[in-house]
């Protein structure tokens, strides 16, 4: 395993779509953190989420052909802990030390507020 499992703390489920009535995949373990609030934009993700290389967690981004921006969706909600009621909505994910022992996935989440609308 690339991260020890003393350092992944809670599980989380991963549905697929954001919005989906039951989990694709439970009880994954993981580490959560929050960014802190000056690394924080309106657009950027309010938290990081750790995962075993070869979790299936899926992003919504896209980039078009010959430009160097991204277009932002709706990627993989995330509920954290497993079969809780705190949504986050995958934004981007990146693979960290890839090609090393220590790989990983870093997937990065904003949080979905009460207040916002489903897709």
């Amino acid at each position: 395993m690339s991260i020890p499992t003393p350092f992944l703390t809670t599980t989380c489920d991963i549905y697929r779509p954001f919005g989906a009535g039951s989990p694709t995949t439970s009880d994954v373990a993981c580490r959560l953190r929050p960014r802190p609030d000056e690394a924080v934009t309106e657009s950027d993700c309010t938290h990081t989420l750790d995962l075993q290389p070869g979790v299936d967690i899926r992003d919504g981004c896209t980039r078009t052909a010959g430009s160097s921006s991204m277009t932002f969706a709706d990627g993989d909600e995330v509920r954290v802990p497993s079969g809780g009621s705190t949504r986050y909505v995958v934004v981007r994910v990146e693979v960290v030390n890839r090609g090393t022992p220590a790989q990983y996935q870093r997937a990065y989440l904003l949080r979905h507020a009460a207040s916002w609308p489903d897709p």
